[in-house]
């Protein structure tokens, strides 16, 4: 039987897809068997009616079948749902990823923006994304940028976290420079604040459909990166 982890982000629009793609490559190179799955996406692309995050995982990664619930607005998903009027039963979503776990080692599972995003609404309540992961019993990996507002995001995240019972495993960082300052001393002050222990850094990636494999080389020709790889996802 498999693992299913959360990749959520301290942010919106701060680069999950490719720091989870980033892992997918490197657990595919230490031999295991990987899967993404993407339970609620929203946001159609209106040029060719595709969905760009289980697009990317499709036709870039060669995933099968990521995706699960589509909704077309770019908003949350629980407006989404009451926009479109589509029904959504959160108990198949978690059985997917329960099917998941019983052909893969590890199940990488892509939140919709952060931690606390409402999925559904039901008249005064709502079904969060922690509830989600709660009900998969899924550790969580957080994405963060390094600039200014970083240590705020992460360490609120973190406390929220914290409060709903939800274990963070680790931390990666996106739009890393390493000779900027501010990069490196938030990355030291969120690891002093938090425990969070850092999985990996990615510098922005120009050209990401050809750059990132090359980035993953040079992640994987790191022995600290494959050893955290190892701790967080018992590769």
């Amino acid at each position: 039987m498999g693992q299913a982890y959360f990749i959520t982000g301290t942010g919106t629009d701060i680069g999950k897809t490719i720091i989870t793609s980033a892992i997918y490559l490197s657990l595919q190179t230490l031999g295991k068997s990987v899967t993404i799955f993407k339970p609620f996406q929203t946001g159609i692309n209106v040029e060719n009616h595709t969905y760009p995050d289980i697009s990317w995982f499709e036709q870039e990664l060669g995933v099968k079948n990521p995706g699960f619930y589509t909704l077309e607005p770019e908003t949350s998903p629980h407006l989404a749902i009451k926009l479109t009027g589509s029904p959504i039963d959160e108990k198949k979503a978690v059985e997917r990823v329960r099917e998941l776990e019983g052909l893969y080692d590890i199940v990488l599972v892509e939140g919709a923006g952060g931690l606390a995003v409402p999925l559904i609404e039901r008249g005064d309540d709502f079904y969060m994304t922690k509830d989600f992961i709660k009900d998969c019993e899924m550790p969580v990996l957080f994405v963060s940028t390094c600039g200014l507002g970083a240590i705020h995001q992460v360490v609120t995240a973190q406390s929220y976290a914290r409060t709903h019972d939800v274990t963070v495993k680790a931390i990666a960082y996106n739009h890393y420079r390493p000779e900027n300052l501010i990069h490196r001393d938030n990355i030291q002050t969120i690891e002093k604040l938090t425990g969070l222990k850092r999985l990996a850094c990615l510098p922005t990636l120009p050209d990401v459909r050809k750059d990132l494999r090359t980035q993953i080389l040079d992640l994987l020709g790191d022995q600290g990166y494959i050893q955290q790889l190892k701790e967080v996802f018992h590769a």
